[in-house]
């Protein structure tokens, strides 16, 4: 459950958005099976993960719109926050823990939404990248749920698959670093690793041409399911009123 400090930033980014109202979902339809390997919920009980499948995106730049909502995000986060205080809000919190228990030092290697929240209260506010990253950038920094985007067309397979890193498993970052998958949480498409909370890889990134992309959030053990789905429900809207996208299927998995 969000509490403390998070809850009136995620209680004011739901206020200024009370009357967009969700449209039909019509009949929605999963191209992609989301799973939670039985090792990694053996390991991480309850872990709750959501997807969204967006199509019909024009990426581009962030709209004027979507600027001021990151500027009025990052103005508060930087208001009500304080540095050590991020580490306390109960999705990084859930996700320290839960990575402490894969034998992986969240100091060193933090979730994305902690880097966000730490950039924004450090004053260096959101990295812009494009409308659809500045969009999921920005709610996570406002939910405290680290957010993985994938191109849907750079995707193998039919199934992302959630599990334990493995030995000698590596992948290549956003940072076009290397990074070793073992005792870290990571998200597998039928051609490997394609992110994990902490970070995506390169080879499933969005891009200015992206039409189809998939959102997949990463809800720590024993996170409120009532508070992720309405974090999800949000995002889905944010999608619908800041693009041109249609959320045409989302699904929801617990472990």
């Amino acid at each position: 459950m969000v509490s403390g400090i998070a809850a009136p930033l995620s209680r004011r980014i739901r206020y200024i958005f009370r009357r967009i109202h969700a449209e039909s979902r019509g009949k929605e339809v999963l191209e992609l099976q989301l799973k939670i390997d039985p090792e990694l919920a053996q390991r991480l009980p309850f872990l709750t993960l959501g997807l969204l499948q967006v199509e019909g995106l024009e990426n581009g730049p962030a709209t004027a719109a979507l600027q001021a909502l990151v500027d009025a995000t990052v103005s508060q986060a930087r208001a009500e926050l304080q540095l050590e205080e991020i580490s306390r809000l109960p999705a990084i919190a859930g996700w320290r823990k839960a990575l402490k228990a894969l034998g992986t030092d969240p100091a060193r290697y933090r979730v994305s939404s902690e880097r966000l929240l730490r950039r924004i209260v450090k004053g260096d506010g959101l990295p812009r990248v494009s409308l659809i990253v500045d969009l999921v950038n920005v709610w996570s920094a406002a939910s405290g749920l680290p957010i993985g985007l994938y191109d849907a067309d750079r995707l193998e397979g039919d199934t992302l698959t959630f599990g334990a890193g493995r030995p000698g498993e590596r992948y290549r970052t956003l940072a076009g670093t290397d990074m070793e998958t073992l005792g870290k949480p990571v998200l597998r498409d039928g051609a490997g690793p394609c992110g994990s909370p902490i970070t995506d890889s390169d080879r499933t990134a969005t891009h200015g041409g992206t039409r189809r992309c998939v959102a997949v959030i990463f809800g720590p053990p024993l996170y409120d399911r009532d508070e992720f789905e309405r974090h999800v429900e949000l995002l889905a809207d944010w999608f619908r009123h800041f693009t041109t996208g249609r959320v045409t299927a989302r699904e929801y998995v617990v472990s």
